[in-house]
């Protein structure tokens, strides 16, 4: 699976980039009435009543500079840098002594990033007290690390700490200084000094938190971003608080903790909804609970808005990959490559996807010697069924893993066309060769069934395998060749008739146990296929290709650390064996252990030099441990060895354009395609090469290639509608998705499909999802985006007949609750106010649920009880305007007007836009406000 957001990336993505804090206010007190209420509504922490006092004041006396001081101090803290920067100005213009306005006018800089103006505006010589100019000192240093000017940054903060040695920010600067130079020990120390100088810190905590996040140590850090958040009245930013939610859903998400991740996500959701991480995020966690769909949703928003976010590219290359969009999993991972060469995870994802394309025309399966790589589920069992039917080693697996066949042997020629990835030549030898026997007979026919579906010739697979079953009815392996080719054409219950078949013809037959394993295994039933494994191994403790299934079945119920070890028990059992380490590689490869895939990679290599399966093995692995220099030189030797292979040419290709060699991939990749037209993968790399250079008419011409025949139509279809989105051409990628249904209806391109339609601005796009659930009603993800679209529109009967139709599935779905008892609500149903209670019950923390609740309680005369729970919502998510509303609402009909009009004010000065701001401001006017200060105030 990808990696969640690292620090860097996502202090690159936030506003904040230096985490800083206001400073206690100091001669701040006015004369004035105004100013005195406001100062003390500041050290209060309510910012908003303080920021409503200044502006009083300033409509009286817009020369005010201790008014404008108070307004851009409360902006601030209201989590409005842009504005708070203008009023600090407007207090420096109007006499304010430096030593109030420098600190707070800093900060602001810092929040927008202006590095060079904050280091011409605050002087480290100015003659201020030692406190205030150690924080201008600190502040500098801030700016000066964003400026990536380490040394000076560290000069900053140590004059700093020479005026204040218990300076908590200048500590976690030189910690962040000393993390960033690998430093990891003197970072933790000066963090550890830090809360020693200040224990309720919240910076302390947060910087406490990111080292031990960065470490790995994801329960420590949980504890200190939960530390953070328990601290009473803390001196943070809004920012601050922002941040530190989203690196507490990141931990819980990585330990997946997903309800509570969720929750402070869906908080994050709600304080910046134009934010991109957050549904980052949310993507992470729906990929993780095998949400993909819901998981595109999330990530398209992210892309839509920041197409060059390189974690978002991976990760939507990670769901296709998992939902077996091969084509389109290509070209995401391809563009974060783009971004970042040096990405880790895209590289271990491209290959994961090189291995599962590359089988479908090239690759046997992972029990064959020659081949190492993780091919799609049909395609893997039909090749397990080809080695089953050969007394479980795949027939030819000695010429395919580059050993030697026997000169005289009639089937080498054949064996060796196929070991060279030539299907055609194989199967122009197989069938003009003349079999004298019944063993010659049997091993032709299981040769050409397994090269027929190798090439996609399902139906020639089907028929050929038919006949000789039909010739030879009391052969079990006959018969366990035919199903092979019926689990390659989809025909899973006919499969298995024949199977059983065999097993009545040779009841003690392992390759009969094993066809029932795999298929059993493909259709979930993972105990029944244990059991039949399980059986084998009894019988033969040696079985590698037993041990094996076992390790692939593992893997299916995500032990991975089981799939390791019983791919390593192969190995002992097997030693001289090749594909036991093949499949070894790609366990450590899936797993992140890169080191340990390149190690047992090199021990195949030292065992066989001379194969190239062995050499691609070894280089794919090195190319995901990030060595493409010994990548590169690898995978040429297997190339070497074997120039037909498309596999191997294809890695070779990916490799150089990891190394800027985009020339020579390219080269390799139109010889691919020379050789095999068909070879989808690298029709898509060599798409995405010819896109990433502006050529999208090369890069179509590849695309609509693949369609001309009917086992790439769809795929062709795919890639194009991916090309026209790239390119900011919805309609044309609608068009082209849409023809791709008709070649092969599946739920990715229903998806796509539909999110084509609706940037087009289509009318009723919706028809895709509608169709596909008339005969999927069971795609709960398919009926949430359609109930989302329907709510999204305004079409709130039908958003709700959807929602119904999810929880008569699952009742305890939140998100359908809450949204249906949302609507209900605004229909004035009754039963909303239950739904909303069951929502509540299940996520209490949630503020989109709180509000749902709440409101359902208003709309039921139950204000005081309604009250609590929304102003708990309310600071949870102070910047959505709806919540906001409906506590102004809450606090009225409570009695509490002048609280009432406090929220309403603070609401009216945001320029959001939300549906009841009409009755927002109706309200407003009911409880006697007038217009304060301009437009928005």
């Amino acid at each position: 699976m990808p990696t969640i957001l690292n620090a860097r990336s996502m202090r690159r993505g936030l506003l904040v980039l230096s985490i800083s804090l206001l400073v206690a206010a100091c001669g701040l007190v006015d004369r004035t009435d105004g100013l005195t209420a406001g100062a003390r509504n500041q050290a209060e922490g309510k910012y908003r009543a303080a920021y409503i006092e200044a502006k009083k004041v300033l409509q009286k006396d817009s020369k005010n500079g201790q008014a404008w001081l108070l307004l851009g101090r409360a902006s601030l803290m209201l989590g409005d840098p842009k504005e708070a920067l203008n009023d600090l100005q407007n207090a420096r213009a109007n006499g304010v002594p430096e030593a109030q306005w420098a600190v707070p006018l800093g900060q602001a800089m810092l929040l927008a990033q202006q590095y060079d103006d904050l280091l011409k505006t605050l002087s480290p010589d100015a003659s201020l007290d030692p406190p205030v100019k150690a924080e201008v000192l600190r502040l500098r240093g801030d700016a000066q690390r964003g400026l990536r000017q380490f040394d000076q940054a560290g000069q900053s903060y140590k004059a700093a700490l020479a005026l204040d040695a218990k300076n908590a920010r200048s500590l976690i600067g030189l910690a962040k200084l000393a993390s960033a130079s690998n430093n990891q020990d003197a970072a933790g120390q000066y963090v550890e000094q830090a809360l020693a100088a200040s224990p309720e810190s919240p910076q302390a905590w947060i910087a406490k938190g990111d080292l031990a996040f960065d470490a790995g140590q994801l329960a420590e850090a949980e504890a200190a971003y939960q530390k953070v958040l328990g601290i009473s009245k803390p001196d943070w930013l809004p920012q601050e608080h922002f941040y530190t939610l989203l690196r507490l859903a990141s931990a819980q998400a990585q330990q997946d903790k997903f309800d509570p991740a969720l929750a402070n996500i869906q908080t994050l959701e709600k304080m910046a909804p134009d934010q991109a991480y957050p549904h980052y995020l949310h993507a992470v966690v729906l990929y993780k609970q095998g949400h993909l769909d819901d998981a595109v949703s999330q990530l398209q928003l992210v892309l839509k808005d920041v197409p060059s976010n390189e974690q978002a590219q991976t990760l939507m290359g990670a769901v296709n990959y998992a939902q077996g969009n091969y084509a389109q999993a290509e070209m995401y991972l391809s563009n974060a490559m783009g971004i970042n060469s040096n990405n880790r995870e895209a590289r271990r994802l491209l290959a994961l996807t090189f291995y599962r394309e590359g089988r479908t025309s090239q690759a046997l399966n992972t029990l064959r010697p020659a081949v190492d790589g993780s091919p799609s589920d049909t395609q893997l069992l039909a090749l397990l069924q080809g080695a089953a039917a050969a007394g479980v080693r795949t027939p030819g697996a000695d010429a395919l893993a580059g050993g030697k066949t026997p000169a005289n042997d009639p089937f080498a020629p054949a064996e060796k066309a196929l070991a060279a990835g030539q299907d055609s030549e194989a199967l122009r030898l197989l069938q003009a060769m003349a079999v004298e026997d019944a063993a010659a007979e049997a091993r032709r026919n299981r040769l050409l069934v397994m090269t027929y579906v190798r090439d996609g010739r399902v139906a020639d697979a089907v028929k050929t395998a038919a006949a000789h079953a039909s010739k030879h009815p009391q052969d079990s392996a006959a018969h366990l060749v035919y199903g092979t080719a019926l689990i390659a054409a989809g025909k899973r219950p006919e499969a298995r008739a024949q199977y059983e078949q065999a097993a009545r013809l040779e009841p003690g037959s392992l390759a009969a146990l094993m066809s029932l394993g795999s298929l059993d295994s493909l259709e979930g039933r993972y105990k029944d296929a244990a059991g039949r494994y399980d059986t084998v191994l009894k019988h033969d403790p040696h079985n590698e290709a037993a041990m094996m299934a076992q390790s692939r079945l593992a893997l299916l119920q995500g032990d991975k650390a089981g799939a390791i070890k019983w791919a390593k028990q192969a190995i002992d059992a097997a030693p001289k064996s090749p594909a036991p380490y093949l499949g070894l590689v790609l366990l450590y490869s899936e797993s992140g252990q890169f080191d340990e895939a390149v190690g047992t990679a090199k021990r195949l290599v030292a065992m066989e030099p001379g194969n190239p399966a062995a050499l691609n093995a070894l280089g794919a692995a090195q190319m995901n441990a990030g060595d493409t220099a010994e990548a590169l030189k690898t995978l040429q030797k297997a190339v070497d060895l074997a120039p037909q292979a498309a596999l191997y040419r294809t890695n070779l290709a990916r490799a150089q354009l990891i190394g800027k060699d985009t020339k020579g991939a390219e080269s390799n990749l139109e010889q691919v395609i020379k050789g095999d037209p068909d070879q989808v993968q690298a029709v898509v790399l060599l798409a995405t090469v010819k896109l990433q250079a502006n050529d999208l008419p090369g890069a179509l011409a590849l695309a609509r290639a693949l369609q001309t025949k009917p086992a790439t139509r769809a795929a062709g279809f795919a890639l194009e509608g991916d090309l026209y989105m790239a390119n900011k051409s919805p309609g044309d990628a609608a068009a082209a998705y849409q023809k791709g249904l008709k070649a092969n209806p599946d739920r990715p391109l229903v998806i796509k499909t539909f999110l084509a339609l609706s940037e087009t601005g289509a009318a009723k796009p919706e028809t895709v999802l509608t169709d596909w659930l008339a005969s999927h009603p069971n795609d709960e993800a398919t009926r949430t985006l359609l109930a989302q679209h329907y709510m999204g529109h305004k079409q709130n009967v039908l958003a709700a007949a959807q929602y119904e139709q999810l929880l008569k599935a699952n009742p305890s779905n939140v998100g359908a609750l809450n949204n249906l008892a949302w609507i209900l609500t605004e229909q004035r149903d009754p039963k909303a106010l239950a739904l909303a209670e069951r929502a509540y019950k299940l996520a209490p923390t949630s503020p989109s649920v709180q509000d749902t609740y709440a409101w359902a309680l208003l709309a039921g005369d139950q204000a005081k009880t309604a009250l609590p729970i929304l102003a708990k919502a309310a600071k949870a998510a102070p910047k959505v305007p709806s919540i906001q509303y409906h506590l102004a609402v809450a606090q009225a009909r409570t009695g509490d007007k002048a609280a009432a009009l406090r929220t309403l004010e603070l609401l009216r000065k945001s320029v959001a836009d939300f549906d009841d701001k009409q009755a927002a401001e109706a309200l407003y006017r009911e409880l006697g406000g007038t217009k304060v200060g301009g437009s928005g105030s």
